[in-house]
């Protein structure tokens, strides 16, 4: 990010009709409940409580993706452990 954080990127091929689903599922997968919506334009930015850390979980349209973004450097750790799951869960065996 510009801000020198890591951010998590979930997929490039989601859209604006498929982000709420996508979002509410990945959101009861990882244990996080969203607390805010904030719906644009061209861009979604739900508000996500993690672990006691609020995240955004943002839909944009250019570039296309969705992501998990810290809203600080106190997000910071949240999103490393976001990271670790997620690769887990993507190759099991650590292929």
């Amino acid at each position: 990010m510009a801000s020198g954080d890591f951010s998590l990127e979930l997929t490039e091929a989601g859209s604006w009709e498929s982000f709420p689903s996508f979002a509410k599922k990945f959101v009861a997968q990882i244990g996080a409940k969203i607390i805010k919506k904030i719906d644009g334009p061209d861009i979604r930015i739900w508000e996500i409580e993690y672990e006691g850390v609020v995240l955004n979980f943002v839909y944009d349209d250019f570039p296309n993706g969705v992501s998990i973004e810290p809203r600080g450097k106190e997000g910071q750790p949240a999103i490393e452990k976001l990271f670790r799951h997620v690769s887990e869960q993507s190759d099991p065996d650590g292929l």
